[in-house]
C-alpha cells in the first residue's frame, strides 16, 4: 500500500473517484423543471418569456435604454439574476433605474449596481435585481431603465453599430420571444441586422416605421434566441448627423480644485505674507545659539549632522579635547566633568550622557546605544521650539491640503452615486489620501530647506514631490473606471490636486520671534558665505581660534565647504582642542581639515545608529467597429443568482 501511495496514478485513481462521487451527489439532487424544455439543471439557472428593449437614441450617441424583462427563474435555490452592461469602449452609464412590475404597476425592488472585470479585462456595470426570497418556478417582470453614452466613434463618424441583445449568458437562458426597438436621430441612412452566433449569424429583415415625432423607429418582432445568440445592429447615417457624448460634469470638479489653489496663492499675498525673512549680518552666532538649536531653527527639524557638531561646538568651549590619531574613531576626552548651570537641559543631558561618568569614550563605542539620548535630546529641542508658527495658519493649512485631497475621492463618489444610481458607492479612490500626506510633507520640506544650503536636499524634496504625484495620477488614473470619470479630466483632476497639496504650505507663517530668530541666523550665514578675506584675516589677528568657533555652525548651515575655501589662503593655527601623536602633519590646514571631515562621518554614524529593530530614527470584449454579433456598443449579458 505504502508502494501504491507513492504513484502518481494514486493520485488520480483518489481524484477520479471522487470527482465520481460528487457527480453522482449532483445528479442525485436535479428537479425537474416547470418547462419540460427547460430541466432544473442549475442552481440559478432562468429564462424570458419575453425580452422587450428600447434604444431611444440621440445624435450625440446618448441613448436612452428601457429593458421590459419577463423572466421565468427554474433554479433551485434562484432568488434573483445579474445583468451587466459593457463599458470598456468609451461608453458611460447613468441614471439606473429597476421596478418590478406587477399587474402593469411599477413597484420598488431590491437592486445593487457595481462594477467589475472578467478575465479578459472587460469591464462592466453590474445591476444585480430581487430580493433574496426563492423565486423558484415564478415568473417576473422587471423594468430596467439606464442612459448609455458614447463617448467615443471608434467604428466611423457616420457609423453607430449597436449591440442591441448580447450573448453573455449563461447556458440556460435563453430568450423565447424578443422584441427590439431603435428610434433614431436624424439624418439615418439605412440599417443592417444580424442575428445569430458570434461570426455564425445571418442577416434578419425589420420593420421601419416613423413615430408621432417624425423620427424613424427600426423593430425586429417576436424574435427567439437561444443562450449563444445576439442581435446587433449597423446603422449609417448622414455626414455630421452623429457626434459623440461629452460629459462636462467631472471638468466642475476640476475648477473647484482650481479655484482653491488660486484662493492659497491670494491668502499667501493677502494675509500671509507679513514676515518676510530681513537677514541681520552677525558675525557670531546670535544670543549665543548653540548649533544644535541652530540647525532646528534653520530648517524645522533635526538632522544627525546637528547632533555631531556639538562635539566640535563643546571642544571650542573648551569642555573637551578630541584626540585625532584614529580618524574614524576619534578619542573624545572630558576636560569639565558638567557643563555650566546656564547651559540649556538638553544640553546638559546630552553631555551627561555621552561620558557616562567616563573620561574618555570612542564614538564606536555608542553605537546602538547613544541613538536613546538623541531621541531624548530631539524631544526636547522640538518642543522647546513647537511654537514656530502662528497656529491658525498651519490649521488653515491642514484644511486646505484635507479638502483638496478629498477630491480625489469625493468626485467619483459623487458622480457614481448622482449619474448611475443611489445604490452604487465608489469608495477605493480615497486611499489617494495617502500619497498626497507624503505630497504636503515633503513641500513642507522645500520650504523649511528654503535657508539651508545642501542643494542635494533641495532637490530631493522637489523630486519626490513631482515624483509621488506623477505615481498618485497614475495610480489614480488606475484605480477609478473610466465609466465614471474619463481618462483627461482624471489626470487633470490629479496634477491641480497634488498641485494645490503641495502649495497650501506656502500659507504656514512663522511667529514673530521666530522671524526674528532667522533673520539674525539668515544674516550669520551670509556672512559665512560672503565674508571677504581681508575681513576674516583682521577677524583671525584678534581671535586666531575664529575659524573654529564658526565651524560647526557652517557645519549645520551646509556651508562648511565655502567657510574652508575662504580660508585657503590665509595661515590658520590648528584648533586648541584638537590633540595627535603627529602634531607637524596637523599643522596643515587641509590635512587637517580633510580629519576632521572623515572624522565627524563616523562620529555622525556611530552617534545615531540604531538597531533595525528600534524603529525610524526620530528625526524630524465589446469591440467598436465590429460586423458581426456581439461586436457594437451594449449587449452585456445575464446571469442568476
Amino acid at each position: 500500500m505504502k508502494k501504491l501511495k507513492s504513484q502518481p496514478y494514486f493520485i488520480a485513481l483518489v481524484m477520479l473517484i471522487l470527482t465520481v462521487l460528487c457527480l453522482a451527489v449532483g445528479f442525485g439532487t436535479v428537479k425537474t423543471a416547470s418547462a419540460e424544455i427547460y430541466p432544473n439543471l442549475y442552481r440559478y439557472s432562468f429564462y424570458f418569456e419575453n425580452y422587450d428593449v428600447t434604444y431611444d437614441i440621440k445624435s450625440n450617441r446618448e441613448i436612452s435604454v428601457t429593458e421590459k424583462l419577463e423572466i421565468t427563474f427554474t433554479g433551485r435555490e434562484s432568488t434573483g439574476f445579474v445583468k451587466s452592461i459593457p463599458v470598456n469602449a468609451g461608453e458611460i452609464v447613468k441614471n439606473v433605474r429597476v421596478a418590478e412590475l406587477v399587474n402593469g404597476t411599477e413597484r420598488t425592488v431590491y437592486f445593487d449596481v457595481d462594477s467589475i472585470n472578467d478575465d479578459a479585462s472587460n469591464q462592466y456595470i453590474t445591476v444585480d435585481i430581487g430580493d433574496y426570497t426563492k423565486k423558484t418556478n415564478e415568473t417576473h417582470t422587471y423594468l430596467i431603465n439606464y442612459d448609455y453614452c458614447l463617448t467615443k466613434a471608434q467604428e466611423g463618424a457616420n457609423i453607430l453599430y449597436l449591440n442591441a441583445i448580447g450573448v453573455d449568458r449563461e447556458s440556460y437562458c435563453d430568450i423565447k420571444s424578443a422584441t427590439v426597438t431603435l428610434i433614431l436621430p436624424d439624418g439615418y441612412l439605412s440599417g443592417k441586422c444580424v442575428v445569430g452566433k458570434v461570426l455564425s449569424e445571418t442577416e434578419e429583415s425589420f420593420s421601419t416605421s416613423q413615430n408621432g415625432d417624425g423620427r424613424t423607429v427600426l423593430t425586429l418582432n417576436n424574435k427567439p434566441l437561444a443562450y449563444n445568440e445576439g442581435v446587433t445592429f449597423k446603422l449609417t447615417f448622414e455626414e455630421g448627423a452623429l457626434t459623440t457624448y461629452f460629459d462636462i460634469t467631472p471638468y466642475w470638479f476640476i475648477i473647484v480644485v482650481a479655484v482653491i489653489l488660486l484662493l492659497v496663492i491670494a491668502l499667501k499675498f493677502l494675509c500671509f505674507n507679513k514676515r518676510t525673512i530681513t537677514p541681520v549680518v552677525n558675525f557670531e552666532a546670535p544670543d549665543k545659539m548653540n548649533p544644535l538649536l541652530m540647525g532646528k531653527l534653520i530648517d524645522g527639524k533635526i538632522d544627525s549632522e546637528d547632533i555631531t557638531s556639538m562635539i566640535f561646538y563643546w571642544a571650542d568651549k573648551g569642555y573637551l579635547m578630541i584626540n585625532l590619531d584614529d580618524q574614524k574613531d576619534p578619542s573624545i576626552i572630558r576636560i569639565v566633568k558638567a557643563l555650566p548651570q546656564d547651559a540649556p537641559a538638553y544640553e546638559q543631558i546630552m553631555f551627561a550622557e555621552l561620558f557616562n561618568g567616563q573620561d574618555a569614550i570612542k564614538p564606536s563605542l555608542l553605537k546602538y546605544k547613544f541613538y536613546r539620548t538623541v531621541d531624548k535630546v530631539t524631544k526636547m529641542v522640538n518642543e522647546q521650539t513647537k511654537e514656530l508658527y502662528e497656529r491658525k495658519s498651519v490649521i488653515l493649512s491642514w484644511i486646505i491640503a484635507l479638502v483638496s485631497g478629498l477630491m480625489l475621492g469625493i468626485t467619483p463618489l459623487i458622480l457614481a452615486i448622482t449619474q448611475i444610481s443611489l445604490h452604487y458607492l465608489v469608495i477605493a479612490p480615497f486611499i489617494a489620501l495617502v500619497p498626497l500626506m507624503f505630497v504636503y510633507v515633503f513641500s513642507m520640506g522645500i520650504v523649511n530647506n528654503k535657508f539651508k544650503s545642501k542643494k542635494g536636499t533641495k532637490i530631493g524634496f522637489i523630486c519626490a514631490v513631482l515624483g509621488i504625484s506623477a505615481l498618485t495620477t497614475l495610480f489614480y488614473t488606475l484605480l477609478v473606471p473610466s465609466f465614471i470619470i474619463g481618462v483627461i479630466p482624471k489626470i487633470l483632476l490629479c496634477l491641480v490636486t497634488c498641485a494645490t497639496v503641495a502649495s497650501s504650505v506656502i500659507i504656514i507663517t512663522r511667529t514673530k520671534k521666530y522671524t526674528e530668530q532667522l533673520n539674525d541666523i539668515v544674516g550669520f550665514k551670509q556672512f559665512i558665505e560672503l565674508a571677504e578675506i581681508d575681513q576674516l584675516e583682521k577677524m583671525l589677528e584678534d581671535d586666531p581660534q575664529f575659524y573654529y568657533h564658526v565651524l560647526p555652525y557652517a557645519q549645520i548651515l551646509g556651508v562648511s565647504d565655502k567657510w574652508e575655501n575662504k580660508f585657503k589662503d590665509i595661515t590658520v593655527q590648528p584648533p586648541q582642542w584638537a590633540t595627535c601623536s603627529t602634531t607637524q602633519t596637523l599643522m596643515n590646514f587641509y590635512v587637517l581639515n580633510s580629519i576632521m571631515r572623515v572624522s565627524m562621518s563616523h562620529m555622525t554614524s556611530n552617534m545615531v545608529s540604531r538597531p533595525s529593530s528600534s524603529g525610524s530614527s526620530g528625526f524630524g470584449g465589446f469591440h467598436g467597429g465590429g460586423g458581426h454579433v456581439g461586436g457594437g456598443h451594449g449587449g452585456g449579458g445575464f446571469r442568476g443568482r
